[in-house]
């Protein structure tokens, strides 16, 4: 009897399982944990190691501005990650740095089962900028 007790505590949140958000590739992971430890460089310096040299530099000079509007990262969270199609991923995450939240939107893709690049990154401190309302209603309606 207890564990049918635990089992129908537990039922609500079956549902969110089902529809378990798509595991973060590798390369997200890496990403984030060297933001968390206060490695932007790092981090963009791996998201971007495939893009062209002009923009590799642009997206690692805004280390800087993250720094300047956001503070000392505290953490993330991953707000959702969609599958667009088996080799297309993009996940939303809210960066949790010290003045206020930055909001994070990555693209990855792969081709067969060759390794999860970044194809887009997108970050803003104004969610309406990054989230589409599908993700998370918007903080401004109508602007």
């Amino acid at each position: 009897m207890r564990t049918l007790h635990m089992l129908l505590l537990l039922l609500p949140a079956v549902p969110a399982r089902l529809f378990a958000q798509a595991e973060l590739a590798p390369v997200v992971q890496l990403g984030l944990d060297a933001l968390k430890d206060g490695r932007c460089q790092d981090a963009f310096n791996l998201w971007t190691k495939s893009w062209p040299e002009a923009q590799k530099s642009q997206m690692t000079a805004s280390c800087s501005a993250l720094e300047q509007y956001g503070g000392l990262i505290h953490g993330y969270d991953i707000v959702r990650t969609l599958e667009i199609a088996p080799h297309l991923r993009r996940i939303y995450v809210v960066l949790l740095y010290q003045i206020q939240p930055v909001y994070l939107m990555l693209t990855v893709y792969r081709l067969g089962e060759a390794d999860w690049r970044v194809n887009t990154v997108n970050w803003n401190t104004d969610p309406d900028k990054v989230f589409p309302t599908s993700v998370v209603p918007p903080q401004h309606p109508g602007s």
